[in-house]
């Protein structure tokens, strides 16, 4: 049986996930993760994790692909994404409105705008992600929307199923 991983809530040592963040490469993260988390306990903020920098860089390359500016990574709309996927991975309760829904959970971290959510579970890594959302009207919407703000999350269930959340914003206030 191989090893998975569910995502710490608000701050991930940076070895956790691998970088192209499938459920195979984060395993052996994980494994390296252990023998060097004895050696240097570093922490890497949330919304600096290279995996959901990788989502990030995805977004923003379709939203160039178009010719829209990108978006800019909030802290606070990537703990509410890391939550709910944290959440979803943990109750398989995949939905947008399970776990108080996106702007109680964007309020939660201090967000105040309304914002707007992507979903996706069983994806093998980010480029799958993002393809089943360029697919979906509504998914692609957010991605194109006029929003300025992004926060992303990722986690694995104790089963090995795969959850995403993109959170779009129109200012955190900061």
């Amino acid at each position: 049986m191989r090893l998975l991983v569910l995502l710490a809530t608000l701050a991930l040592p940076t070895t956790i996930v691998a970088e192209d963040a499938t459920p195979e490469k984060s395993a052996a993260s994980a494994k390296s993760a252990a023998s060097a988390k004895s050696a240097t306990p570093q922490k890497t903020p949330l919304h600096e994790h290279p995996t959901l920098v990788k989502m990030l860089e995805r977004n923003n390359a379709l939203r160039q692909s178009i010719n829209l500016s990108p978006h800019r990574i909030s802290p606070a709309l990537t703990k509410a994404a890391q939550d709910h996927a944290n959440y979803m991975a943990r109750t398989s309760a995949f939905s947008h409105e399970s776990n108080g829904g996106p702007m109680h959970r964007a309020q939660r971290y201090g967000y105040r705008s309304l914002v707007r959510e992507n979903i996706a579970m069983g994806q093998v890594n980010i480029s799958h992600a993002f393809t089943s959302w360029r697919s979906s009207g509504g998914h692609w919407a957010n991605i194109t929307s006029s929003t300025r703000d992004a926060g992303f999350g990722f986690a694995i269930s104790p089963g090995g199923e795969t959850y995403w959340v993109a959170v779009y914003g129109d200012g955190d206030n900061r």
